[in-house]
């Protein structure tokens, strides 16, 4: 795959994530035991991605300085965002307006990671794209099932999955336009700081929430690990 289409594929695979977890709640409302599978499988891929691809670059790396410093504002920067939406995401107790500016920053971060790992390189920008859009799936039926259930037509329901595809776009191609020309120990930090972001992600909010469902079944948690196996078998494929 060219530099091109990696970069494209990178643009478009989040926002179209996006868009069909708005359009598959119009059809069908998955319950608890579904969220939670979707769940068990995106940290599976976003593990995966970090495991696979991010960690081991920075690892060798002689910029530990730098390393450091990246993984630390990954780490912080996440825990600032939890704190601003804290609670904005419960949609028995929130008010939709609040879940969608969570989901709206969670997915901006996300285009982030994404446009950051693909200035990194072809293929971990491939990989994070991938693992993300599952997350930005799962995000997209939350909050187009909240706004349903609040009453709202399924044209403003449309209106703020598209919106919210803006908004994971402009993530990726900021991040790409900044950080196009990543070199030495800024490349190393920038690893980290994506890493971290990513660790966060998978501990405090995919595996929290999909925990949070009342599901006992085998099935479900081994959708983890085909997750994580998927990314090692494309992996392989990309070379």
């Amino acid at each position: 795959m060219s530099d091109s289409l990696a970069f494209l594929f990178c643009l478009l695979a989040p926002p179209v994530a996006v868009c069909a977890g708005g359009l598959i709640v119009r059809l069908w409302r998955p319950g608890p035991r579904v969220q939670a599978a979707v769940q068990h499988f995106t940290a599976g891929l976003v593990l995966g991605a970090v495991a696979i691809e991010l960690a081991p670059e920075f690892v060798k790396s002689p910029h530990a300085v730098e390393v450091v410093i990246g993984f630390a504002i990954g780490a912080v920067m996440m825990l600032v965002v939890a704190r601003l939406t804290h609670g904005a995401d419960d949609t028995q107790s929130g008010s939709s307006l609040s879940l969608f500016a969570a989901v709206a920053v969670d997915l901006f971060v996300d285009g982030l990671l994404v446009g950051t790992s693909f200035a990194v390189g072809a293929k971990q920008g491939v990989l994070v794209a991938i693992a993300l859009a599952g997350c930005g799936f799962f995000l997209a039926i939350t909050t187009a099932t909240s706004f349903q259930s609040r009453g709202a037509s399924q044209g403003k329901t449309a209106i703020v999955t598209a919106t919210l595809m803006l908004i994971t776009i402009a993530g990726v191609y900021l991040a790409h336009l900044f950080s196009a020309e990543l070199v030495g120990g800024l490349r190393s930090g920038t690893l980290a700081f994506a890493t971290a972001a990513l660790l966060y992600l998978v501990a405090e909010e995919l595996m929290t929430e999909a925990h949070e469902a009342a599901d006992d079944r085998p099935a479900t948690p081994a959708l983890f690990f085909t997750g994580f196996l998927l990314v090692y078998l494309l992996q392989r494929l990309l070379g």
